[in-house]
């Protein structure tokens, strides 16, 4: 007998509404991408559908048969090698590289996907045997992206950069670069917009603050420099605005808006496409990392108040 075990997610589809030209111009990749051995993003193995993974994955009622949505963009998938005792067999990616390649993907493009259609496969000669679900009911399960319509799939210009930059991810970076991408992991979960924001700000000021005081000032001075250096443009009123924005809820004060306009969101998406840039490349390019590294390269590089 030969037993094979796969790990899995799916990225349904159905999460954002999108007229046919998108698709058209900005096409899901459809062939799948090798992200190193036994590992791709693309069709589920060995034939199986994601109809399987979708009603093992969901709580099955009693005489209750709905019909769900089974169609998906893509799947990432692993073929896991778990001890063959202990907990860990059955655990889906439990040893975190799938959850490092999805957070390293939201990093050149945010899309929905999460573990809620994640499950261990075990296949004997072949044939599926067992599906066990992954962490569909772990805590911060579901992704969220501010806007009203997106393109919700990487393109296979994006996952061949998922490809290229996965071999590249430095899991010890300076401990400010370990700070913001937890900070900005935590605003992909957050689903209200004034605590996605205090997340978005605790992760630039991860990277950027350098001492206690003074704290709107370092944002807006540095905030903007980062920004350049990147090859956006942010101004001083605006990382102003969006710092006001944090304080007013992390103080427990009355919001700025109560009104999530495509202006705000748009907003909101300026600056963390900001940050998400600066995390991929802090996360991949030693040298770029390294200007978090202390104090003093935080200053030279991104300037020091009066």
């Amino acid at each position: 007998m030969s037993e094979e075990i796969f790990d899995v997610v799916l990225h349904p589809t159905m999460r954002f509404p999108l007229n046919q030209t998108f698709w058209e111009t900005h096409p899901r990749l459809d062939s799948d991408i090798s992200l190193g051995s036994d590992f791709w993003i693309g069709s589920l193995p060995a034939g199986i559908t994601g109809e399987s993974i979708v009603e093992a994955c969901s709580p099955p009622g009693l005489n209750f048969s709905p019909s769900r949505n089974c169609y998906y963009h893509y799947a990432y998938c692993r073929k896991a090698f778990p001890p063959s005792w202990g907990p860990e067999h059955l655990r889906w990616d439990h040893d975190g590289v799938i959850h490092r390649a999805m957070f390293l993907a939201r990093l050149i493009h945010p899309t929905t996907i999460s573990p809620l259609y994640s499950a261990r496969l075990f296949l004997e000669n072949g044939e599926l045997r067992t599906i066990v679900p992954g962490a569909v009911q772990a805590n911060l399960v579901h992704v969220w992206i501010v806007a009203t319509q997106w393109r919700d799939w990487l393109t296979k210009a994006e996952g061949e950069r998922l490809r290229d930059s996965l071999p590249l991810y430095i899991e010890n970076p300076p401990e400010r670069v370990r700070r913001a991408r937890r900070h900005l992991d935590h605003s992909f979960h957050a689903f209200y917009l004034d605590q996605r924001t205090a997340s978005l700000v605790s992760g630039f000021e991860s990277l950027l603050k350098i001492e206690r005081h003074a704290a709107t000032a370092q944002f807006k001075l540095r905030v903007p420099a980062l920004a350049q250096m990147l090859g956006f443009a942010i101004a001083s009123d605006e990382a102003e605005a969006l710092y006001d924005d944090r304080s007013v809820y992390v103080h427990g004060r009355a919001p700025n808006y109560t009104d999530v306009s495509p202006a705000l969101m748009e907003r909101y998406n300026n600056f963390e496409v900001v940050l998400r840039c600066a995390l991929l490349r802090a996360s991949t390019d030693t040298a770029f990392g390294s200007l978090f590294a202390t104090d003093a390269t935080i200053t030279s590089t991104f300037g020091s108040l009066p």
